[in-house]
């Protein structure tokens, strides 16, 4: 009996040891979490915006999609890692809670919570473990507006707007394979046709009908958008072709 009894405290014991170190997908902000959604790069060189790991930087609270313009909303989030570094060079031991980003997994609503619709998008990233006792940070691309449920909701917004809302969880894992996912972050995005075009540099005033046929002059104020159709004015020049921007496409 005895044995019996020492085999099946072996069994529990071994069944508990290999739970302890599998990894987990920790679903919570104690490990990654996204701070907020960074605006506009105000950063900008050679019409590319450059964004930075400085929780300081411009972030907005509400999107804007001009969906005659563009036909997805691509975020950039700025993700925190609070896992505390375990690297030690004195032991030659590697820093295994670095974070790498690979994704989002993203719910479309209404404002009421209605889905509208789901999906996972693809990114790349990479976040520091934690430094004195502060998360350290680092921009995440991704889109979490796709265009099928743009398609789903187009006809709603016609020349009024619309508004969604975008619950997103990044995922991603450790150097030393742990399996990571943020909490929940919900964003709204006012959905829009035309909204954001502007035609103050294209439209040649010696013709009568809005052509959008003078060429953008894209330094200084007339500076192309981070994304076109998408939280900035877009000058008509950068989305020639389409409806909104006077073209027949």
């Amino acid at each position: 009996m005895n044995r019996l009894i020492g085999q099946a405290i072996a069994v529990v014991a071994l069944g508990v040891l290999s739970t302890a170190v599998m990894p987990a997908c920790a679903e919570n902000d104690q490990s990654i979490f996204i701070r907020n959604m960074l605006g506009p790069a105000q950063n900008r060189q050679n019409n590319a915006c450059v964004y930075s790991s400085d929780p300081t930087q411009l972030a907005i609270s509400e999107g804007i999609l001009d969906i005659g313009v563009a036909d997805s909303y691509r975020a950039a989030l700025l993700v925190g890692n609070q896992l505390i570094g375990r690297g030690d060079g004195n032991n030659t031991r590697s820093e295994s809670n670095r974070a790498r980003l690979d994704g989002a997994v993203v719910r479309v609503t209404d404002p009421n919570g209605g889905t509208l619709g789901e999906f996972t998008a693809l990114g790349s990233g990479f976040v520091e473990p934690q430094l004195n006792n502060q998360p350290s940070f680092a921009p995440f691309f991704v889109t979490i507006l796709d265009s099928s449920t743009i398609q789903k909701v187009a006809a709603q917004v016609g020349d009024q707007s619309k508004l969604v809302v975008a619950n997103v969880k990044v995922f991603g894992r450790t150097l030393g394979g742990v399996d990571l996912e943020t909490g929940e972050f919900q964003y709204p995005i006012r959905l829009c046709n035309g909204c954001l075009v502007s035609f103050a540099s294209g439209d040649d005033p010696a013709t009568e009908e809005r052509d959008c046929s003078l060429k953008l002059d894209s330094g200084g104020a007339n500076a192309l958008p981070c994304n076109p159709g998408q939280d900035e004015v877009t000058p008509c020049q950068a989305c020639q072709g389409r409806p909104a921007c006077g073209g027949g496409g």
